[in-house]
Formats: C-alpha cells, sequence, structure tokens
C-alpha cells in the first residue's frame, strides 16, 4: 500500500497563458474537467487539499460536487504569488511527507498508481516525463537521479509538476517558481509517468491527440 496520505493540489492560477477565461483546472476534456481527472487519480489519498483563488467560488463548487471531504485552502494573494506559494500555504500543519502537484495536468492513470507506489517516507521524489515542449523545466536525469534543472537546452525528460517530499522543503519559501525551491534540494530520486501539462493551447491540442492515456469517458456524465 502506498504512503501516500496527504496531496496538495496547486489550483490558484489565472491560466492566462491558456486563455480560456477560466481556472485551468476547471477546462473540459472530452467533457470530463482536468480537476475531476485528478481528484479520481487520488481517491485512496485520504487528506487531499486544493489551493485556490482565481475564480474561487466555481472551482468550490466543482470540488464539492466530486468529492466533499477535500480541504479548499484559499490563496487570496494568487495574482502576486506563484504556485510555490500555494503549496507552502496547502501543507501547513501536515506532518511529514506530502504529494504536491498542479492542478493542470492529464496524466495516465497506471503510471501515476506505480509514482504513487514508489513513494517511500523520507525518500523525496520528482516525477519526470518525457520531453514535450520547450517551454519545460528540463531535468538531467542519471541512473534514476535528478541532478540538475534547466529551462533552456531541452533534455530527454521534463519535471512533470509532480513531487513527493517532506513539508520542511517550504518551511522557507521565496516568490519564485518550484523548481528553484527543489534545485536546492538536489540530486532527486525520479520515476517517470505520462502526463500532460495544459499550460497552453498547444499543450491542449497535444493532449487531445492523445486522449487514449486518459480514459476520460468513464468519468464523463
Amino acid at each position: 500500500m502506498s504512503p501516500v496520505k496527504h496531496a496538495v493540489i496547486a489550483a490558484a492560477g489565472l491560466g492566462s497563458r491558456l486563455g480560456h477565461g477560466k481556472p485551468k483546472c476547471l477546462v473540459e476534456v472530452e467533457g470530463v474537467k482536468i480537476l475531476r481527472h485528478l481528484l479520481h487519480l487520488l481517491s485512496d489519498v485520504e487528506d487531499v487539499r486544493v489551493v485556490v483563488g482565481f475564480e474561487e467560488k466555481e472551482v468550490i463548487n466543482e470540488i464539492r460536487k466530486i468529492r466533499p471531504d477535500v480541504m479548499v485552502v484559499r490563496n487570496p494573494g494568487f495574482r502576486a504569488t506563484t504556485t510555490l506559494h500555494s503549496y507552502e500555504l496547502g501543507a501547513r500543519h501536515i506532518k511529514g511527507d506530502c504529494l504536491f502537484m498542479d492542478g493542470d495536468m492529464l496524466i495516465e492513470e497506471a503510471s501515476f498508481k506505480a509514482f504513487l507506489a514508489s513513494c517511500t517516507p523520507n525518500t523525496p521524489r520528482l516525477a519526470i516525463t518525457k520531453t514535450k515542449t520547450r517551454d519545460a523545466v528540463f531535468t538531467t536525469v542519471e541512473n534514476g537521479i535528478a541532478t540538475s534543472f534547466r529551462r533552456d537546452d531541452p533534455t530527454e525528460y521534463e519535471w512533470a509538476n509532480i513531487s513527493w517530499l517532506p513539508n520542511a522543503f517550504f518551511s522557507e519559501i521565496g516568490n519564485t517558481a518550484v523548481y528553484e525551491q527543489l534545485r536546492q534540494f538536489l540530486p532527486m530520486a525520479t520515476q517517470e509517468l505520462i502526463a500532460y501539462e495544459i499550460d497552453s493551447e498547444q499543450d491542449l491540442l497535444l493532449a487531445k491527440e492523445n486522449l487514449h492515456l486518459f480514459s476520460l469517458h468513464a468519468l464523463a456524465g
């Protein structure tokens, strides 16, 4: 059984690059909102927290329809802060390790379950995925260990915006990107999964070309 008992989903951002005028977690793919897909993947995690900000009432309403026991954490400063701040807010008062993930992803279920199964206490782990775009956090991986991040000169893998980390990693933060915070803790173990971040229209089109990976039809309706 996976030791993952806590998970934080960052879903407070504006989603301005995608340009749908709504939080990216509420974007529908094949009639299924991304948030429903992510909460389905976390159905066996007992403590799930979603950090909300932009259009928070709509996100909260969706959460209540899907899984009423999910804890909602407000980030009123979402316009001026980064995902890192949402992670810190969401993980407050959690003791031990926590799964951190962004709210704008489509993830193949079997590989996600394999990632959860690979998590062990007190052993930080990053999810990586095959590089798909030029706008990613490219990750140098040596023998399954992430040794560096960069934003240019693509590598074989990119960080998948999913991490299994001690809450203490976010005890002291600045207003910077999550990968900048994590860089100081490298090297770190990795686990590959199949994931598509929906950050732009191009990302959405690429994910739609691979819908067979996500079993969304089972969640529709």
